[in-house]
C-alpha cells in the first residue's frame, strides 16, 4: 500500500508517522518551504491526543515530543473574567494527562524521518484505470492507493471532493503574539493563569485570550533526546485579542509586527492596568493577524461518496482556536485513519471500507469539537452591542462585590460594601 498525503500540518504528519511506523509507504506534500514556516503558537493536546501519539509515533520521536512539551498539571481550569479581571465564571476541565507544546516544535518533530516534499502544494487528482489515484502537485505527480487531504481550513482537496468549500469565515478576527516571561512580568500575571487559560471579555465584543506556555514543566528531560533532539521553547505568555471584524479601528491585514502590537494596546485601552502593561511587552516578531474559519457543526463533514480519497483535520472540521481542540482533533483523526488503513493493508478490510469507517467515526466527534469551539465567539457577538456591553458591566460589578464579600473578615467584622463607585467596579 502507498498513501499520498496532501498537507504537512499536525494531522497530516501524525498520520504519515503512524503509517510509516507500521511499514506503509507514505509521501507528504506541503506548500510551506520548511516545517518551521507555520503560524500558530501553543497547542493543547488532551489525554486522548497524547494517547494517540503514543500509538502513532516511534519511541524516539514520542520521547522528543514529550521533552519539548510542558506538562498539563497547571491546565485544569478555564476562567472567564471581564476586562477588569473580575471573575465571571470558571470551568473545571476534564481530568487527563495533557501536553502543551509549541506548533513549530511539534510540526518539526512530526516531520522527522518522513518523506516530505516541502514547497509542493496540491493542484488536483484523478482516478487512473487500475483504480489508484494520481495526485497532482507543484512538485510533481504522485500515484497512490489512497489520497488524504490534510491541507487545512479552506482545503483545496476537500473542496474538490465536496464541490464547495467546507469552511467559512466566522466574522471574528484575532491578533496574537508572545510575551517573553521574566520574573517582573510573571508578577503581573493574573492568578487564574496558574490553573489554566483565561478569556477576558470587554465592551464592544472584544475578547482577550491568555495562556502561559512554560516547557520547563516537561515530563521528560530534554537532555535525554538525541535523534531527534528536543526543541524546548522559552517560557512565554500567549496574548490574543479577538473582535468582530467590522469593529477593528483599523484594518489589521498586512500590518507589520510593531503596528499589530500598537493596535493591541489601542484595543485594550481602559482594561485592567496589568493587562495593558503585559501587552506592551509583546514581541513584535511573534505577532500575526488571523481570520477565524469554521465548518458548519450541523453538516456532514465528508459529503462525498467513499472511494480512495478522504480528508482529515481542519480540511473537514475547521474550527477557531477558542476551544483549544483543533490539533487534538486532527491527531485523533490520524489515529483512527491509520488504524483502518493498517487493517486494509493486512486484508482485514478494503480501502473504501476503511475510509468509510474512519469517516463515520470522525463524524461523531469532529463536528462536536467545532460546536464547542464556536461558543466563545457567540459570547463576543452578543457583547458587541449596547445591551451586551451593559450586561457585561453589570456582571462585572456584581463579580466585584462578590469578591469583596468573600474576603476574610478582619477583626471579626464583616467587610463594608460601599454604595459609590469602587476601583474594582468602575466602568471602562
Amino acid at each position: 500500500m502507498r498513501v499520498v498525503v496532501a498537507g504537512g500540518g499536525i494531522g497530516g504528519l501524525a498520520l504519515a508517522q503512524g503509517l510509516h511506523h507500521n511499514g506503509i509507504e507514505v509521501v507528504v506534500h506541503d506548500r510551506d518551504p520548511r516545517p518551521e514556516c507555520t503560524g500558530g503558537y501553543r497547542l493543547h493536546l488532551d489525554d486522548g491526543a497524547r494517547s494517540a501519539l503514543a500509538r502513532l509515533l516511534p519511541p524516539p520521536v514520542l520521547q522528543a515530543v514529550l521533552a519539548s512539551a510542558g506538562g498539563g498539571t497547571a491546565f485544569h481550569r478555564f476562567t472567564v473574567t471581564d476586562h477588569r479581571l473580575r471573575a465571571l465564571t470558571t470551568q473545571t476541565l476534564p481530568a487527563g494527562d495533557r501536553l502543551m507544546i509549541g506548533r513549530i516544535p511539534l510540526r518539526t518533530l512530526l516531520a522527522h524521518d518522513l518523506d516530505v516534499r516541502w514547497g509542493s502544494s496540491y493542484t488536483g487528482h484523478t482516478t487512473i484505470p487500475d483504480g489508484r489515484v494520481r495526485a497532482e502537485f507543484i512538485g510533481g505527480p504522485e500515484i497512490g492507493d489512497v489520497l488524504v487531504g490534510a491541507d487545512g481550513a479552506g482545503s483545496a482537496l476537500a473542496r474538490a471532493l465536496a464541490g464547495r468549500p467546507l469552511s467559512a469565515p466566522t466574522g471574528i478576527e484575532g491578533l496574537a503574539g508572545r510575551i517573553p516571561l521574566d520574573d517582573d512580568l510573571r508578577g503581573l500575571l493574573p492568578d487564574a493563569l496558574r490553573h489554566g487559560p483565561l478569556l477576558a471579555l470587554g465592551p464592544g465584543g472584544l475578547g482577550l485570550f491568555l495562556s502561559v506556555h512554560d516547557p520547563a514543566s516537561s515530563p521528560v528531560a530534554a537532555s535525554s533526546c538525541t535523534a531527534p533532539p528536543a526543541m524546548v521553547e522559552p517560557a512565554s505568555l500567549v496574548c490574543g485579542p479577538m473582535l468582530p471584524a467590522a469593529r477593528f479601528p483599523v484594518d489589521p491585514r498586512g500590518s507589520d509586527g510593531p503596528d499589530l502590537v500598537a493596535l493591541t494596546g489601542e484595543l485594550l485601552r481602559g482594561w485592567h492596568p496589568d493587562l495593558c502593561e503585559l501587552a506592551g511587552h509583546i514581541d513584535p516578531a511573534s505577532t500575526a493577524h488571523f481570520r477565524f474559519l469554521a465548518a458548519d457543526p450541523d453538516a456532514d463533514p465528508t459529503p462525498w461518496p467513499v472511494g480512495r480519497v478522504t480528508a482529515l483535520g481542519d480540511a473537514v472540521h475547521a474550527m477557531p482556536p477558542t476551544g483549544g481542540r483543533g490539533a487534538a482533533t486532527a491527531i485523533r483523526d490520524a489515529d483512527v485513519l491509520a488504524r483502518e488503513l493498517v487493517r486494509a493493508r493486512d486484508g482485514a478490510t478494503t480501502v473504501p471500507l476503511a475510509l468509510l469507517t474512519y469517516q463515520r467515526e470522525m463524524a461523531a466527534y469532529g463536528p462536536a469539537a467545532v460546536g464547542e469551539s464556536l461558543v466563545p465567539l457567540t459570547w463576543l457577538r452578543r457583547l458587541a452591542g449596547r445591551t451586551g456591553t451593559a450586561a457585561l458591566h453589570a456582571a462585572g460589578a456584581a463579580a466585584g462585590l462578590r469578591a469583596r464579600a468573600c474576603r476574610p473578615w478582619r477583626d471579626g467584622a464583616p467587610p463594608r460594601l460601599r454604595t459609590g463607585r469602587s476601583r474594582t467596579a468602575r466602568p471602562a
